[in-house]
């Protein structure tokens, strides 16, 4: 009997470690302007959260977050640093990866629920300094898996945008947001509300 609790004790807590939160990202630029294609833009990302967050209450319920991300200010928010995609991993000669432009990805163990996604884009082909475009993104859906997709970024420097509007679904009762950026543009720096959430 001892041997049977024993094991089923083992199996619970296998099934309970096996069911990790994952947050997985991808960003894109836009693969139909000559110019975005024909340029290498570096995409770094930093993840953010608002200090005072809404109790988490149960892990599948499908809420949705009752803060005002848009009236936040940045001392509202806690943010990590931005990092390029595999920042810090070597492969097994030891060497570290490279830079890849244009596209990002990001995959972790990561309850994303009212977390605060940044992007910073910035134009390695340009001769002269251009200051980087900005994309912000906050998870307003609840999810104990949460897929992140955004698209057809068109590169306007000195800019921010703001995804207020994400249309969130939930196959297979993960969270997905895909979003184009295709038709929005930016406002500039200097004029957007959220100018000091995108320090280093």
């Amino acid at each position: 009997m001892k041997v049977l609790i024993t094991i089923l004790g083992v199996l619970f807590c296998s099934v309970t470690v096996a069911q990790s939160p994952s947050l997985s990202v991808r960003f894109s630029m836009d693969k139909s302007d000559v110019f975005t294609t024909s340029s290498n833009f570096k995409i770094e990302m930093k993840i953010c959260e608002p200090i005072k967050k809404t109790e988490k209450g149960g892990w599948f319920t499908n809420d949705t977050s009752s803060i005002h991300f848009s009236s936040l200010t940045a001392a509202d928010i806690t943010c990590d640093k931005y990092s390029e995609e595999g920042e810090g991993i070597e492969v097994l000669s030891g060497e570290k990866i490279g830079p890849k432009y244009n596209s990002y990805s990001f995959s972790n163990q990561y309850f994303a629920w009212e977390y605060i996604l940044i992007f910073k884009i910035t134009n390695e082909s340009s001769r002269g300094l251009q200051p980087p475009m900005y994309v912000i993104l906050p998870v307003k859906y609840k999810s104990f898996f949460t897929s992140v997709n955004i698209t057809n970024v068109f590169y306007e420097s000195d800019t921010i945008v703001f995804i207020d509007n994400a249309v969130a679904k939930y196959p297979n009762k993960r969270l997905t947001i895909n979003h184009s950026l295709k038709n929005e543009t930016g406002i500039i720096m200097e004029k957007s509300l959220y100018k000091d959430w995108i320090a280093n």
